[in-house]
């Protein structure tokens, strides 16, 4: 058989397909981007949540079929990869406008003009695609994990993004806050620190759990390069941790200049901060200054500006205080004696307790969760990899292992013995009719079989799984089953090496098979992606239909028949006819 079944790419010989390629290579350039550019919109196998919902190619084709035919053309599907590309882009976009959105209040409200005014712009540009994000979410699809539909109606995607807590939600994340810092530090001597105080404690309570928005669109890039479910976590946890700090870093450098302007504390050494903050405080009298102000913090400040210590110095000292008193390891000293700043950073610390406990929490539950799916599946793998090292297997074959196992259960692990064993018959056979009734229901030998045979026959099946370029069926070789494909697409080749055509999910073949046993096969079939197939053997087939012998005789009847007529015709035939009479 002259096939090439072991390349990276199945090249299809079909004389419409191929045409149908050439006249594609053939467009011009332009064209070809403009294709392209269109295509960005539909269902894509490159975005990793796509294997999880769309099994084949065939379901991932019917499903741009649906986008195309039935829903305006400005709807982008939830499995795009535009949405992978977008999702990448937002998640850099929106962790460096929440990181620079603090820092800039906390430690460059007081700088020179032009080092403000280049903040501000860097932050308005990346509100400006928060917001272009948030205007793309109105025509976007959506999933609803609970039945695993695929929500593409504009209607319902509208009200859906119009939950009202979601809505103001999202309208507060691009908002351009840092508008504000141009006059901040002349609202501090104006409006005074009551109304500073308000709004950082605004931003900060805004958007400190905006990490959970950060987790979903960072998830896409560890997917992409195949990382596992439980490192993902990790790493989640991880920068959730800086993420946290980070804002409460920036809230305990500039909530004590707030707190104390207007504390019962000698107000003339926060007002002597102030003038030394907003003027080039090495051109003053320094040595007088530091003299006389005696509030501990005022001094630490104003020394600061003496020695003309940078802002990443001043933040890395604030983030030591915030993690000691996180964790509670602070001394009396470090915090600023006014009592509200005093009960802020208990609070702080109340949280940090709970925070830094827990972490180890969730990466105890990372490394060792019976109840996690995807824990379960992260660890079968590692179990996998220790079986092919220690029986000494090539890596060709380890990689073709993994792929088999990614292909059955797709990164949620489950044991079906186990889940099924819990049930009684009735149950077990509901389940399974369910699944695959469709399948046997299609079959022209098993119409009008009354519906308990059929349930035996589904009890029947076996599940197996093909990667690609895999051969399911050999020509030559005697047949002694029948084939199922619930999912996937297989590519079907005469002796000869010609292609004849594809089946997809639905299709079936080898019926002959189960009525005629060590019937030659005519033809190759080759799995073109994963695919799973049930299968059915002669022998289990005959054990169900055996005691109903009117039906079996019929079976046979229609079978002889069915395969005569395939014998005379296959010259005058074409199409999916002629790929039946080769798989009979």
């Amino acid at each position: 058989m002259a096939i090439k079944t072991y390349d990276s790419r199945h090249i299809c010989t079909i004389e419409t397909t191929r045409i149908s390629q050439a006249e594609e290579q053939a467009l011009p350039k332009r064209e070809k981007l403009l294709n392209y550019l269109k295509s960005l919109r539909f269902a894509s196998d490159q975005n990793p949540s796509t294997e999880k919902h769309l099994k084949s190619t065939y379901q991932l084709l019917k499903e741009n079929e649906r986008l195309k035919r039935s829903f305006p053309a400005f709807i982008i599907h939830p499995f795009s990869l535009l949405r992978v590309y977008m999702d990448i882009v937002i998640f850099i976009v929106m962790n460096l406008h929440l990181v620079l959105l603090p820092f800039a209040f906390s430690f460059l409200a007081f700088q020179p003009h032009p080092i403000r005014h280049m903040v501000e712009y860097v932050d308005l540009i990346l509100c400006g695609l928060l917001f272009a994000e948030f205007v793309v979410k109105f025509s976007t699809g959506y999933v609803i994990l609970e039945t695993n539909e695929i929500v593409l109606d504009p209607t319902r995607i509208f009200f859906h993004r119009l939950r009202p807590f979601r809505l103001v939600y999202d309208l507060l994340l691009f908002l351009p806050y840092i508008l504000v810092l141009e006059v901040f530090d002349h609202w501090v001597y104006g409006a005074g620190a009551e109304a500073c105080l308000i709004f950082v404690s605004f931003l900060y309570l805004s958007n400190i759990a905006r990490f959970r928005d950060s987790n979903r669109y960072f998830r896409v890039i560890p997917r992409c390069m195949q990382v596992s479910e439980s490192r993902i976590h990790i790493v989640q946890v991880i920068l959730n941790t800086l993420y946290v700090l980070h804002w409460t870093t920036c809230l305990g450098y500039i909530i004590p200049l707030l707190f104390g302007i207007r504390s019962t504390a000698d107000e003339s050494d926060y007002w002597l901060l102030l003038d030394g903050m907003s003027k080039d405080f090495r051109r003053a009298n320094h040595t007088m200054a530091l003299r006389s102000a005696t509030d501990p913090f005022v001094r630490l400040r104003l020394n600061d500006l003496q020695t003309n210590s940078s802002n990443s110095y001043r933040y890395f000292r604030s983030m030591m205080v915030t993690i000691r008193v996180g964790l509670a390891s602070c001394d009396r000293k470090d915090l600023e004696q006014h009592f509200l700043y005093q009960w802020l950073m208990w609070l702080v610390m109340f949280l940090g307790w709970i925070w830094f406990n827990y972490v180890p929490i969730v990466l105890c539950r990372v490394f060792d969760s019976p109840e996690m799916a995807t824990d379960q599946y992260d660890k079968f793998v590692g179990n996998l990899k220790a079986y092919a090292y220690n029986k000494r297997l090539s890596g060709e074959l380890e990689r073709e292992l993994r792929a088999n196992f990614a292909a059955r259960f797709r990164t949620s692990y489950f044991d079906e013995e186990l889940i099924m064993g819990l049930f009684p018959k009735n149950l077990r056979s509901s389940i399974r009719m369910e699944t695959c009734r469709h399948l046997v229901g299609s079959v022209d030998l098993f119409k009008n079989l009354p519906y308990f045979i059929l349930a035996d026959i589904v009890n029947c099946l076996q599940l197996e799984v093909y990667l690609e370029h895999d051969v399911i069926i050999e020509a030559g070789s005697y047949g002694d089953s029948m084939y199922f494909l619930a999912a996937g697409t297989v590519a079907v080749y005469a002796m000869n090496g010609k292609e004849l055509g594809h089946l997809t999910d639905g299709a079936y073949f080898g019926e002959i098979s189960l009525v005629k046993r060590n019937q030659q096969r005519t033809a190759n079939v080759v799995a073109l992606e994963q695919c799973e197939i049930y299968r059915l053997s002669h022998e289990d087939f005959q054990n169900v239909i055996k005691p109903h012998k009117y039906l079996l005789n019929r079976i046979r009847k229609q079978a002889e028949q069915r395969l005569s007529m395939m014998k005379r015709k296959r010259d005058k035939m074409y199409g999916k006819k002629i790929i039946e009479a080769f798989l009979q």
